[in-house]
């Protein structure tokens, strides 16, 4: 008996102790109605974020995905578009923003955005109290530096240049200057030594840079230098001079079409059409149809028209003695016409298999005082050399690239040293 009362003492102390079932729900019942209060605090604008474009994003599309009203959205890209191009986005280029609820708290307002428009500036888009749009462009000062390239050629003058730091558009710039002396398919061999020097704008907040101009450029063929400098004479173009104060742009390019192999060269050949032995007064250079074609030189356009059997033709008179001419085109380039002047290099047509012809090539002929001559043989086409005042200001000129060139390259020496300096402090 005395048992039974002490274990009933026991139950009944536990159970007053213990808290009651609905007790212990009210403190989850608590925390559950505070939850809403922590969310709808942390959606108070305003809001700023740096968006980065993908593939298939347009401007319209990113504002829209924030919330913002087509027709707001149609607005600021209007006003934008006065001083940038919304199409010129690119992927990965980032888009800040700062927006913020609306009064009636279902959409949201733009109040700011900006972007870098390209390396030199960056736009501003700025919503006023009164609900427009204002678009500005901002100067980005960039630092100015020279660049010095040095290397030898061992796969290929592109893929060692490019190793060494080149800059591509640089590299193109040199070999498009040196492809009227230099034949890049056989001069150019392991163990050729190859020199770039250029100048940059750089954005030192996001490291991108811009390419100047290519100031030199040296290829070493067989032990022999070969030097090019970019210099412009006064009240003229500038171009690419020999040490010697020759340009070395020619008076006409002798292959007019690029990546094209010679499927027929000048002089007697057996006609593909006709059979019989015929002099074939020109050069075809086998392309797609489609290829562009590029005016040899500067001129004037004498004919352009269906011709015979070249087909669609076109003769440019460069100047009293010489004459170019294109044959078989597919079509002419739009603006070019008889009368009409072209620069060297312009696309003037497109490779086709007009007239008589077996396929697609462009027939080039080359007519010296009225006489077809082959354009592979002729070794020293008309070219321009610096003379009196021009020669002297050129000079001038060599010697500062040179100054440049060496306080370039002992900055570059110095930055070198600079690790191995600090680490000799540490050790």
């Amino acid at each position: 008996m005395p048992l039974i009362i002490a274990y009933g003492l026991v139950l009944f102390v536990s159970l007053k102790d213990s808290p009651h079932e609905s007790e212990m729900a009210q403190p989850q019942v608590a925390q559950a109605e505070q939850e809403p209060e922590e969310i709808t605090k942390s959606d108070e604008g305003p809001f700023d974020e740096t968006l980065t474009i993908k593939e298939g994003d347009t401007l319209a599309s990113i504002l829209s995905r924030l919330g913002i009203p087509s027709a707001q959205a149609h607005e600021a890209i209007a006003a934008l578009s006065k001083i940038f191009n919304p199409k010129d986005l690119k992927i990965d280029q980032e888009v800040y923003v700062i927006y913020d609820v609306q009064a009636d708290g279902e959409n949201y307002d733009l109040k700011f955005l900006r972007l870098r428009g390209d390396l030199d500036h960056h736009v501003e888009l700025v919503r006023s109290g009164g609900g427009l749009f204002q678009a500005t462009k901002y100067k980005k000062e960039l630092k100015h530096e020279y660049v010095d390239v040095t290397g030898e050629i061992k796969i290929s003058l592109y893929a060692d240049a490019l190793k060494a730091g080149a800059s591509p558009k640089m590299l193109y710039d040199m070999i498009k200057a040196f492809s009227y002396d230099v034949d890049f398919q056989r001069d150019i061999q392991p163990g050729t030594g190859f020199s770039l020097f250029y100048d940059t704008y750089k954005d030192e907040e996001s490291g991108h840079e811009r390419p100047g101009e290519l100031l030199y450029a040296k290829l070493v063929i067989d032990d022999k230098p070969c030097e090019i400098y970019r210099f412009q004479p006064g009240g003229g173009v500038p171009g690419y001079y020999t040490r010697l104060g020759e340009a070395v742009q020619k008076a006409l390019l002798r292959t007019p079409i690029d990546g094209a192999r010679i499927n027929s060269g000048f002089g007697n050949r057996k006609h593909p059409i006709k059979g019989y032995t015929k002099m074939h007064k020109g050069v075809d250079f086998g392309a797609p149809k489609g290829t562009p074609i590029m005016a040899a030189g500067d001129g004037v356009v004498e004919r352009c028209n269906q011709y015979g059997g070249y087909g669609n033709y076109i003769c440019i008179r460069h100047n009293g003695s010489t004459k170019t001419a294109y044959a078989h085109l597919c079509r002419f380039a739009k603006g070019v016409c008889a009368g009409s002047k072209v620069r060297q290099g312009q696309i003037i047509g497109y490779v086709g298999a007009t007239g008589s012809t077996t396929g697609p090539h462009l027939h080039f002929e080359l007519l010296l005082n009225g006489k077809h001559v082959n354009p592979q043989k002729v070794t020293q086409l008309p070219k321009s050399k610096l003379v009196g005042k021009m020669l002297n200001e050129f000079k001038t000129f060599m010697a500062k690239v040179e100054k440049m060139k060496k306080e370039s390259s002992v900055a570059e020496n110095s930055l070198a040293e600079e690790p191995n300096i600090k680490n000799q402090k540490e050790i």
